[in-house]
């Protein structure tokens, strides 16, 4: 495909965009649609009772379908935007490639490498993008914490600890987030976000050694240490946490004159200590608003999902493919964690 017929199929005020799958997440991603300028919902891919009205609810007035291959048959579409359980990700990827659409898809990628790798290569044979949603790129905080790293300010980074810590989940349709064939567990639905973050920041460690605790099959909490050469480097991910716990992302990064801290739970939640000042909180760029909607201007709650969405959109307007959060990338983060569940299973390190 050449690079002019690559973008957008034709010209359009808007991007429509159908999302596949309208869940907790799913309906996560139609608020941000509402949130950002040029980008229409035209589509609904869901067969859970109640769906329209939930749309409508939301102030959606779109097209519901029970399968992605029957709303393209009515509805001009753009994006497919795939928010669906994590064991229909690979099938739903190939069928709007193939259909010569470009892809949103949640994280993970797949469940097993062998899905995604087919899937990546029938995108890369059709030509259209994918970007998948490893939010925490996009994350103000984590962001903020890149761009301390590449300042130079503090010094080397010599030590990073990630957490993310949750309460069982309840949100799940039919409970499948609990499910180890259709979500393997905390490992890849939660902590998979902190060890995506850690390759985008540091790039791929020569080695993971992983323990946790494993509940119906799955690894429910997980605790690895990621080998490098030169940066101690661990990261805590689990939901097994009581009913009324709530949810908390963290970190800790240690550098020679200074440390960077956050916590989800704290306000502010981001912290600076530089040199033989005091610890400070440390200022950092929030998603605004590009214009009145029906969020009615407030998406500070959105936090990284409107940052990811609103950089993939854009470079589908620059008729670019996303350079972050790639299919490649994520393929990456799923080989990485794999490894991790291998060697939480095996009690022995796994070599990447």
């Amino acid at each position: 495909m050449s690079e002019a017929a690559w973008g957008l199929h034709h010209a359009v005020m808007n991007i429509r965009t159908a999302i596949v799958g309208f869940g907790f997440m799913g309906q996560m991603h139609a608020r941000v649609c509402q949130a950002l300028p040029g980008v229409e919902l035209v589509g609904i891919v869901d067969t859970f009772p109640g769906v329209e009205g939930r749309a409508v609810e939301l102030g959606f007035k779109t097209a519901v379908a029970p399968s992605l291959s029957v709303l393209l048959e009515t509805v001009d579409v753009d994006v497919v935007d795939i928010c669906l359980p994590t064991d229909l990700h690979s099938a739903v990827i190939i069928t709007a490639a193939r259909a010569g659409k470009h892809i949103f898809c949640e994280k993970p990628l797949a469940l097993e490498l062998a899905d995604a790798e087919e899937a990546l290569l029938e995108v890369e044979r059709k030509g259209v993008a994918l970007q998948v949603g490893q939010c925490i790129r996009f994350w103000p905080e984590y962001q903020a914490l890149e761009r301390f790293v590449k300042s130079g300010q503090g010094g080397k980074l010599v030590s990073l600890s990630l957490q993310r810590r949750a309460s069982r989940p309840a949100y799940s349709r039919d409970n499948w987030l609990h499910e180890a064939k259709r979500s393997k567990g905390a490992a890849l639905d939660l902590h998979i976000h902190d060890t995506d973050y850690i390759l985008h920041l540091l790039g791929r460690p020569k080695a993971v050694h992983s323990v946790g605790h494993q509940e119906k099959g799955a690894w429910s909490h997980l605790f690895t240490q990621y080998l490098f050469d030169d940066i101690a480097v661990t990261a805590e991910g689990g939901w097994d946490l009581p009913a009324q716990w709530g949810f908390q992302m963290a970190f800790q990064a240690v550098f020679e004159n200074a440390a960077v801290d956050f916590d989800s739970l704290s306000s502010p939640t981001l912290h600076l200590t530089l040199g033989e000042t005091k610890r400070e909180p440390l200022p950092f760029e929030k998603p605004q608003l590009a214009s009145a909607g029906a969020t009615g201007g407030n998406i500070s709650d959105l936090g990284g999902y409107y940052n990811e969405l609103a950089y993939f959109y854009e470079q589908l307007r620059q008729n670019r493919k996303p350079e972050i959060a790639t299919g490649r990338q994520a393929l990456e983060s799923l080989r990485t964690v794999l490894a991790e569940i291998q060697s939480a299973t095996e009690g022995r390190s796994i070599s990447l």
